[in-house]
Parts: C-alpha cells; structure tokens; sequence
C-alpha cells in the first residue's frame, strides 16, 4: 500500500516491484510489520509503502533518483520508520543490495522489527498519618535491634517477662505499620514507568553471598537516627520528634523505604536464623534479595496518566527482548501532581527502592502530605446520607454508643458506653476518649441534590445523666476551621466555618469530596475535652465517675433552615425546620458502606455518645519493703541473708478503675545494667490492672525478690557471681488508656526511689 504527501510519485505512476526476502523466517510463525520509505536530504517522506505478507514492494526509479536514503524497518505511530528498528541504505547503494529482485535481510537485523505491546497496571493512594505514628515508627526502626538483642539472649529467660510485659503497653513495628488506617486514591497524575533489569543466581546454604548481605546491613544499620534505647522493666520513653519524617531514611520519594524500617530487625534475625533458614527468610523479602542480584541502570521506558478510581493502565510497543537464564525484569514508578504550574513529585519509587516485578499489580502508596486525593470525605453514590466517619484515627464502629432515642439523646449508657474498641486489638480495650478529639463525618455527595440542598452542618455536645438524656448548658463548636483548597495554580486556605445565616450560628460549611481539597487537615469539629464547661468540677472529689457527653450533628440548608430526614419526628427547636429525602446514619460494624454495617438513625439529629475523663494516672512508692518491715526513711541501705526479700509499699490507680490499662514495677542495678548482666528485674504486680491503693483505701505490698537474685551478675560464659552489695533504683509506672482517637499510646505517670543492698 502506497502513500502520497508532498513531493511523493503521484498515485498510479509505474513503479518497480521488489521482494523482502527475512533470512532465518520460519513459515507460520508471525511476520513482522515492515515498512519501506524513501527520504531526501531533509529526512522528508517522498515515498511509504507497507510491505506486504507476501514480502512484496514497489519503489520506482523515479524516486530512488531523487531519494536521498531508502530506510526498512518496524513503522511507529506516526507512519514513520522507527530509528531503533530499522537497516538504512544510500539510495544508490540500495539496487546493488537487490539480487534479481529480491532484498535479503539477516535475521539479526529483521528480528529487531518485531514488536509487542508491554503493560504494566496498579493504583496509587495516599494515607494520612498522624505526627505520632511518624514518630514512633522511627523511633521503634531504630530501637528494634537492642530490644530483640535482650529478648533472644538465652542467660536472660529468667527474666523474659520484664521485657514482654513491657512490650505490650507500646504498639511493635509490625504492628505500627499495619496500624488502622485511611488511605484514599490518588485520581489526578502522571506516572512514569522505570525499568532494569536484574540477573540472580538461586540462595543456597552458607551461600558466600549472605555474610556480604549482613556486612551491608551492617554498615547501613549504623547510619540510621540514633534514639534513646528503653531498658526492660521501665516504661518506653516517648519518641523523640523527628521534624520531617520524609526527610528521614526510613521514607523516600514520599514512600516508605522497606530496607531502612526492616533493617534492624532483618540483621537481627540474619545474625541469629539457623544457616537453613536463613536462604527462605531472605526469599521472602524482596527488599533482601534483590540485593544478592546484579541489576543495571533504570532506564524510563514510558509515561502514563492515572485514571478518576485511582488505577493506571500503561501499554508500549517495544521489541522483543531476551533474557539470560536467571534473569527477570523489574519496574519502579514515579508519580507527579501537578497544580497550576507547579509540579510535585509525590511518589518515587527510584529513591525508596520499591521495585516490583513484571505482572505485578503494586499499590503505590504516598505518604506525601501534599498529594491531592479523591473522596475522602464523602461518596457519590446517588444515596444521601451522613454518618460519623472517623474519630482521630479511629473507625466510628468502634465507639460503643448506644442507640438514639432522639434528635439529642441515647438509651440509657452502661459501664463500656462512649468507649472506643470494645473488642480486644492492638489498639487497645474500652479506652476513654481525652485530649482534643477530631471528629470526621461522611456527606454524601447526594446530599447537595437541590432536592435536599444541605449546605451547612453544626456540632453541638452537653453532658448526659444516668438515662442517656441531655443535661446542662448545650456547648456549640465555634472554633475557626479552614481547609486547604486548590484554586487555580495555587493552595490557599478557605475558612469552612463558623457562620451565622438565616439567624443559625455556628454553621459550618459542608466541603464535598468533588472539590480539589488538600493537605492534612481533614476532620469536621475538633473536641477540646479539657473544656472546663465540658467536664466535672476542678474541685470534684477523685471518686466522681468519669463523665457521658452527648455529641449532635445538625444540617441546615443555604438560606440556615434546619433539615431533618423524611419521616421524622421534629425537633422542637427554634427556627425553620425542614423535612427532605435523606438519612442521617449510625456505623456500627467494620465496613462502612450502605448496606449491613451502618444503621438508619430515624431522627432529626444525628447524636453519639462519649465518654472522656482526662484526670491523669497516679503511681506513688510510699515504703520500702525488706521482709515483713516497711520504712520510709529517706536513705535506705538494707542487708540481711541472701533469701532476705525486697519490695514496695506503693499506690497505683486511675480515678476511674476502667480506664486502668496497668502498672509494673522495675528495678535497675548499679551503673550500666542490663537484662544480660542480670542487673534488671521486676517485682510482681499480681493486682495489675486493678486499682491499688486509691484513697481511702490504704496502699499495698508489691511482690518481692529476694537479695541473692538482685546481686546476681550473670557473666556468660563464666559462672553467675553473686555481689556482696550494690545500689539501685526502683521504679513504679501506672499506665491510663486515655487516647484521642489517634494517639495510641498509653499516657503513665511513674516515681523512682533509691536504695542499696548487701548480703550479711
């Protein structure tokens, strides 16, 4: 099939046919496209044609007289010759190549014109984290290795439970990691495709190349942060704040780096594994084996768009190409945002080292504060509703509210109403809210059809009596919140709230998910619990019950009328009342869609019970113990034989005993102790989590230790050593389960007190 454009043969001049003979071609297999053009001194078309299945062409002697090069080769889109898939001639030196009419080529030369279509296809999302959880998974990456040192170390069994019963109060890196989460997709953006290629021969035992490996841990662990190391037996300090944890080793690009967060621990277990063992753990890391593997240069292969769900689907013509045995090819992603004229890289996968292989459907996740995302604050399923989303961190579903009898009451509360996590998880146990408390709702986007108009919301929060009824002064929120908007090439704040219109005030603006928000800002009211007008009385005696709030959300429309759900009672309020076609709803089961796990709340309102009681945690040494005698004398230096014992008097409570999370008692010997050395111990706390020695009651003996077990120094290899004295310190921690919704962490109150013992 021939083709005219400017200055080619005009269509049905003479031309004079040739056959492309492909040396090596095995009949029946798939014959490449190949396209013959002829070009002049400016690489300008003046004849194409495609060759066809019979290995026929035309080119006239007219064109070959004014063609400059005569190009074969694999066509591109543009109708073109592919520069890396084509064999080019001197238009003159092009018939001494014919051989009675037949042009031969080699099969080096016509297998490059075989193309195929490579794809590769995933997501990408953003996940909001909060500062802490930054924090602390730093802070646990870079701990990790001195803690699982202790608790594999053998001479240290006898005392495993110092550390274990520890470890449980703070959340591990495992579970950090998985923490519950939100992540949204990510709808607007480029992604470019990179790709190497990897050659790696199979791990075997005592395989040379794994002390290499642990060498390279090695060197790699040592130039992580640094952060304080906790000892068994004592309470985890908090994480040190760690400014910007992107900038940090343990995130790269916005993504997080698997090597740097694993890398403590990988050594760890690389250092302790049995040989046999050893070659599985590292297949099953790919962050671990690629680096037994000799991988070239990345080189960007193609660049695709994501699409409005947040996937991506990019497809190239490429030719075929061979690997040697034991070697695959890997892709790495970089995802780009741009807003007005400015660009942001907010993933890449080149820098975080997150390679994934050909076929894989890999999930992109951005850590990027900056990163625009999709519908995260409502649906566009055509329903209208609303329903309480996220409380801090946490899914509402876990929050033990009971069921509305009202527009602003609940059914008479029990002793775990208003409570977060009623069932057993790493987050915790019937926890008490505390703190400044975000709540996050879910509107719809079919709550903006003009058949129902909701425009503006307001929160509303008074305390509740024994039967779940509103008591007291009606606290509304009317604190400034603004979100972070894109407008035009800029982000710029735009204030949500409060506003008064049509005689309603504290109305906030609804802001639906279809509009371009951004930044970390995302929840609808921020709770200050420690509000005074929102608690019990400074003054009130420690033994007042903790506190039932009542929190309500009402919409209102544009002109500030008051809406409530078709079918629904009033509310008997003052102003405009309207009723409209939509539901205010309750999540009450993991899920949160509009089926099973969210419940229709048939009332004008939408109210959930909270409990909250920020009163701290107390933990008190009042004695030391040696036998049956207790002193507290300010300078103790107690000795006896060496089955003498050792405890404390002590008191450890929280005001309410629900919200106990647990105390324990650790000693520390000397100076540079540790759980190897024998120099860290525990004194049993059988009570534990109950409520010790809370006024008027009076405070109780811990369990005790003997002396001959504090003076121990385990020296492995050499046998223990029993010291004739020592100094020590001893301290008591008392553990509350107050949380805010994100902060998981358990809030502990300690004392420390200083003694010695000698063995008579």
């Amino acid at each position: 099939m021939s083709k005219s454009g400017p200055g080619q043969e005009a269509a049905g001049r003479k031309q004079d046919s040739y056959k492309l003979e492909l040396v090596g071609f095995a009949a029946g297999s798939e014959r490449p496209k190949i396209l013959v053009q002829a070009l002049d001194r400016k690489n300008t078309a003046l004849y194409s044609q495609e060759v066809g299945d019979d290995g026929n062409f035309a080119l006239s002697a007219d064109v070959l007289k004014r063609a400059h090069r005569v190009v074969i080769g694999a066509p591109d889109e543009k109708g073109s010759v592919r520069a890396d898939a084509s064999i080019g001639y001197r238009a003159e030196e092009f018939l001494s190549q014919i051989k009675n009419g037949r042009l031969a080529l080699a099969e080096s030369i016509w297998s490059r014109f075989h193309f195929h279509w490579t794809c590769v296809s995933g997501s990408v999302r953003v996940c909001r984290r909060r500062p802490w959880w930054f924090d602390s998974i730093i802070s646990k990456a870079s701990t990790v290795l001195a803690r699982k040192n202790v608790l594999t170390n053998a001479i240290v069994s006898r005392d495993v439970s110092v550390s274990s019963s520890i470890e449980r109060l703070s959340p591990s890196l495992n579970d950090l990691i998985y923490w519950p989460y939100r992540c949204y997709p990510v709808c607007l953006g480029t992604v470019e495709v990179y790709r190497r290629t990897c050659c790696c021969w199979p791990i075997v035992i005592d395989d040379p190349r794994i002390p290499d490996l642990i060498r390279d841990l090695e060197i790699y662990v040592e130039r992580l942060p640094k952060f304080p190391k906790p000892k068994p037996g004592f309470p985890p300090p908090p994480p040190p704040p760690v400014g910007d944890p992107l900038r940090t080793p343990f995130f790269k690009g916005g993504a997080m780096n698997e090597l740097a967060i694993n890398a403590t621990n990988d050594l760890q277990m690389l250092r302790t594994l049995p040989s046999d063992q050893i070659a599985q753990y590292i297949q099953s890391r790919a962050y671990l084996l690629h680096r037994l593997c000799s991988c070239g240069q990345a080189s960007k292969v193609a660049t695709g768009t994501i699409q409005p769900d947040g996937t991506f689907n990019i497809c190239w013509l490429e030719p075929w190409r061979l690997l040697l045995v034991n070697c695959y090819e890997q892709y790495a992603y970089v995802v780009k945002q741009t807003i007005g004229n400015t660009t942001t890289t907010i993933y890449n996968g080149l820098t975080a080292g997150a390679w994934f292989s050909a076929g894989e459907t890999p999930v992109l996740t951005t850590y990027n504060g900056n990163a625009f995302s999709c519908n995260e604050t409502g649906t566009g399923d055509g329903d209208a509703y609303v329903f309480l989303d996220l409380i801090g961190d946490t899914e509402s579903h876990e929050l033990t509210t009971p069921n509305s009898t009202g527009w602003d009451r609940v059914a008479a509360p029990d002793a775990t109403s208003g409570l977060l996590f009623p069932n057993p998880s790493a987050s915790g146990h019937l926890r008490n809210l505390g703190g400044a408390v975000e709540l996050t709702f879910n509107f719809s986007l079919g709550l903006r059809d003009p058949s129902i108009g909701a425009h503006y919301y307001r929160i509303s929060i008074c305390r509740a009596d024994e039967d779940g009824n509103p008591i007291g002064t009606r606290h509304y929120q009317g604190d400034g919140l603004a979100w972070q908007k894109i407008v035009g090439a800029d982000i710029v704040p735009e204030s949500l709230g409060p506003n008064t219109v049509g005689g309603e005030a504290n109305l906030y603006r609804i802001p639906y998910s279809d509009e371009p928000w951004t930044g970390t800002v995302r929840y609808h009211a921020r709770v200050n619990t420690l509000q005074a007008d929102l608690n019990v009385p400074v003054a009130a005696d420690l033994a007042s019950p903790a506190a039932n709030h009542l929190i309500t959300l009402e919409l209102f429309d544009a002109a500030g009328q008051r809406l409530r759900p078709l079918g629904t009672p009033a509310s008997g309020q003052s102003g405009t009342e309207v009723a409209k076609p939509f539901k205010y709803r309750r999540w009450f089961q993991p899920g949160g869609s509009m089926g099973d796990d969210t419940v229709e709340v048939p009332y004008a309102a939408l109210t959930h019970l909270f409990c909250w009681d920020n009163r701290a945690p107390v933990a008190d040494i009042t004695r030391l113990v040696m036998d049956s005698d207790a002193s507290d004398e300010e300078c103790q230096f107690l000795h006896g034989p060496d089955n003498s014992t050792f405890a404390i008097e002590y008191r450890a409570y929280v005001p309410d005993q629900r919200f106990q999370y647990g105390h324990g008692i650790g000693w520390l010997r000397g100076l540079n102790a540790s759980a190897a050395n024998g120099g860290i111990g525990t004194l049993p706390t059988p009570l534990s989590p109950n409520n010790v020695g809370k006024p008027p009651a009076f405070p109780v003996n811990s369990g005790s230790n003997t002396f001959e077990h504090m003076l121990t120094r385990l020296d492995a290899p050499n046998p223990p050593t029993v010291l004739p004295r020592c100094s020590f310190a001893v301290t008591l921690t008392t553990y509350a389960k107050t949380t805010d919704g994100s902060n998981m962490n358990y809030p502990h109150a300690q004392e420390t007190a200083a003694f010695a013992l000698a063995i008579d």
